[in-house]
């Protein structure tokens, strides 16, 4: 049976046990890990923390500090790091899953602690040439021995090695995914993190000093602005400790004197401090600013402790960064799925494929660099969880992403079972489908503009802006593999466009379906049958729609014609189940759809309204199919405009209708009103805006609204040159919903009779309308 702690160890160690006792461990930083981010408020918290407990420390021998955990994985085998020279690492990589701010701040300021204690010792040297007590001397001498091996502790923030560089020789004890690349000369070496940069800038400024003999402090030049922010509030702090620990308003200075004979800083901290050192400070200023910062690096050192977690793979570290990170921002799934594709590109470059590694690395960071814009939390993790959705799906069919777990499993399994030759394709296909959903699928008001060009723009834009608005995500999966078989054969931008037929079928499957029932209806099934088990039409059967070992995407695998088929036989399948007594498949639908009451979820019915109101007009010969520009509903100032609050109204509206002047006291209930025939469009919301108005005063509104004088020049406006601007548009667009109260008025009486006729030459308008984006 295998223990945990095979596949995991933790335990609590000390800053010294992290940093200064692994000599030969550096720690990298995977690409999914945010920049470097801690700021004035945080170290000035660990400082506070800092002194609060190093006063408890004088009192009790019990006073340390948890800082929290550090989680790592050990890839001492260089697998995934990017980009790799080849025996230029530490002995020991550990990648840092959780904890980067922490670990990152405290080799700040052991840097800090190296600097200052540099530049101390030589006036303590000074005091100890100096004193003429041999007493005295002693202890000092003493105190010099600990400074010393407190500053050969605290440059372990670097990794020093047997190479003959004077400087690269050392190596950034922390380094990043993509912006770092460990070597041991100047030719494999590239350091252009922020803190990586400012560790080999550090070693470089020890050396100079070494060869001036003197130490003096370092310049920030050329650092980064987050990096020179943190070092100024470092060495303002460690000025404060020098002084006693002030980093605590409340607290009064420290003396040297408090801390002498103070057995728990022997104990704790190997550090006593007697009489001698008391003498000493009270003689030399500096002998004081001596022994705090030395007392302070001892405590650093070795009373601040992390929780520090080794496990022996991602997947359970990611698992435990979830127990472990109650208040941090998790890692998404794509961040986290990261590494493979860099360990991939690393795989590239080692056979000589660097122009298509560079490719690679120019997708994946096409892809990441989406979602490091986005600054709230749930929305990064809800996008990601979308793209998921609609690539995995794509790709292999079935998708589980309801955890996080399950995210990060779907992403890396289905990298895992790609061929080594079509990673890049994966990589390209993932690329675009991030692309849609960031740029279109999920734009506030998505306009496929610059997607597909003009061909049937408007029809595709209202059909996008409907699936989105129904948040219709599981539909998206298809999207994506026909944009991808567009985008191959260079058909996107053309009448050829198998993405616009997939979204014209894919919506009008779905307001055909939904009009039965009024909501998804397990719609959902539908396409899980489609990508997932394979289908049937008739007694064919078809295997399932995925990208998986279907890099061709030729029509043989993906045919838009089969998809308008399978979707057909589907829907015929469900309406049969509905048990309507009509013998044809529309006639049953008609029966169904005409007794729903579809006018109680308006929000839904957007799209089934203007197939209604399309390519229909009532004029001298009664209602007919026209598609005269006047009768042209499918565009997107029409959706706009259904779109705003209460625009979709009924003739007759429970509570806002005088039932005693409607001849047909029938109409009050609830199924009779709410059905498709009792829609009225109100675009300028002033026909249905008093309260219980009579159907004569409603009749007489509308029939003013039809005698406008532009109503009878519509023809000429819709093709004038001004119809360019959005506003004429919008007018055009009153205009012909104004237009179409004549299907109301032209009833006498409005009654149940009345609404009947119109659902059924509604919905019969509908079905034509939908159906032949299915044929």
């Amino acid at each position: 049976m295998q223990k945990s702690l095979d596949i995991f160890k933790a335990e609590p160690q000390s800053v010294f046990d992290v940093l200064c006792d692994k000599k030969n461990t550096g720690f990298y930083m995977p690409a999914y890990q945010r920049p470097y981010s801690w700021e004035e408020k945080h170290i000035q918290d660990l400082f506070a923390d800092c002194e609060n407990v190093f006063r408890n420390l004088l009192e009790s021998s019990d006073a340390i500090i948890f800082l929290g955990s550090l989680l790592t994985v050990d890839d001492s085998a260089a697998s995934t790091i990017f980009p790799l020279a080849k025996r230029h690492t530490p002995t020991h990589i550990k990648l840092v899953i959780d904890g980067q701010q922490r670990l990152s701040t405290l080799v700040l300021i052991m840097l800090c602690l190296n600097e200052r204690l540099n530049t101390l010792l030589p006036k303590l040297k000074k005091a100890i040439d100096k004193e003429a007590d041999a007493n005295l001397a002693d202890s000092l001498e003493d105190l010099r021995e600990i400074v010393s091996q407190l500053i050969q502790d605290t440059s372990n923030f670097v990794v020093e090695t047997q190479a003959e560089h004077d400087l690269y020789k050392y190596l950034p004890k922390v380094i990043r995914s993509q912006a770092d690349c460990w070597g041991k000369d100047d030719k494999k070496a590239n350091y252009t993190s922020p803190l990586s940069e400012a560790l080999l800038h550090y070693q470089r400024h020890i050396i100079d000093c070494k060869d001036k003999n003197s130490f003096k402090v370092m310049s920030l030049d050329n650092l980064s602005k987050r990096i020179v922010d943190n070092i100024k509030i470092i060495r303002k702090q460690l000025d404060d400790v020098q002084v006693g620990f002030k980093a605590n308003k409340d607290e009064t200075f420290l003396t040297v004197e408090n801390l002498v004979d103070k057995e728990t800083l022997d104990v704790c901290l190997d550090f006593p401090i007697d009489n001698s050192l008391l003498i000493a400070s009270d003689k030399n200023t500096d002998i004081k600013s001596i022994i705090f910062i030395t007392a302070f690096a001892k405590f650093l050192l070795h009373r601040v402790c992390l929780t520090y977690v080794e496990v022996n793979n991602e997947s359970y570290a990611f698992d435990m960064f979830e127990a472990l990170n109650t208040t941090g921002e998790p890692l998404t799934a794509i961040e986290t799925f990261v590494p493979k594709v860099i360990e991939h590109i690393g795989y590239k470059r080692k056979h000589g494929d660097d122009s298509d590694a560079d490719n690679a690395l120019k997708t994946l960071n096409g892809i990441t660099e989406r979602f490091e814009v986005i600054t709230k939390t749930k929305d990064k993790n809800d996008k990601a969880k979308a793209l998921i959705l609609a690539f995995v799906r794509a790709y292999q069919g079935k998708v589980k992403i309801t955890t996080l777990r399950d995210q990060r499993d779907a992403m890396i399994k289905s990298y895992d079972s790609c061929l080594y030759i079509d990673k890049d394709d994966y990589l390209n296909h993932l690329k675009a489908t991030s692309d849609f959903l960031f740029d279109y699928w999920q734009a506030k008001t998505p306009d496929l503009t610059d997607f597909i060009g003009n061909h049937e723009l408007e029809q595709a834009n209202i059909c996008l802006r409907y699936l989105t608005d129904l948040k219709h995500d599981i539909a998206s999966s298809l999207l994506v593999q026909f944009i991808l078989q567009d985008k191959k054969y260079n058909t996107l931008e053309t009448s050829d466009s198998n993405f616009v037929k997939a979204l014209k079928a894919i919506t009008a499957f779905s307001v055909l379906w939904r009009a039965m029932s009024g909501g998804a209806d397990g719609i959902d099934n539908v396409y899980k049958k489609l990508h997932e088990k394979g289908f049937k039409i008739g007694d064919s059967e078809f295997p399932p729609y995925q990208l998986q070992n279907n890099t061709s995407l030729s029509q043989e695998k993906f045919d838009i014609e089969l998809v308008k088929s399978y979707f057909i036989s589907e829907l015929e399948s469900k309406i049969i189940t509905k048990d309507s007594p009509e013998s044809t498949i529309e006639a049953k639908w008609l029966d169904i759809c005409s007794k729903q009451p579809i006018l109680t979820k308006t929000k839904n019915i957007k799209l089934l309204v203007l197939s209604a109101f399309h390519n229909l007009e009532l004029n001298s010969e009664g209602f007919v199919r026209s598609d005269e520009k006047r009768n042209d509903f499918y565009t997107t100032s029409m959706w706009d405009l259904l779109s705003n609050n209460e625009r979709i109204s009924k003739v007759y509206a429970s509570g806002l209708s005088d039932i005693n002047s409607f001849a047909d006291q029938k109409i009050i209930q609830p199924e009779i009103f709410n059905k498709l025939g009792n829609v009225l469009v109100d675009a300028r919301c002033n026909i249905t805006n008093n309260k219980n108005q009579s159907w004569h005063c409603l009749r007489q509104k509308m029939l003013e609204a039809q005698n406008n004088e532009s109503i009878d020049n519509i023809d000429k406006l819709l093709n004038s040159e001004s119809m360019v601007s959005n506003e004429t548009k919008i007018n055009a667009s009153v205009l012909m919903f104004e237009r179409k109260y004549a299907e109301i008025t032209y009833f006498d009486e409005w009654t149940e009779q009345a609404i009947n006729e119109r659902t059924k030459l509604l919905l019969s308008n509908a079905w034509e309308n939908l159906i032949d984006w299915l044929k």
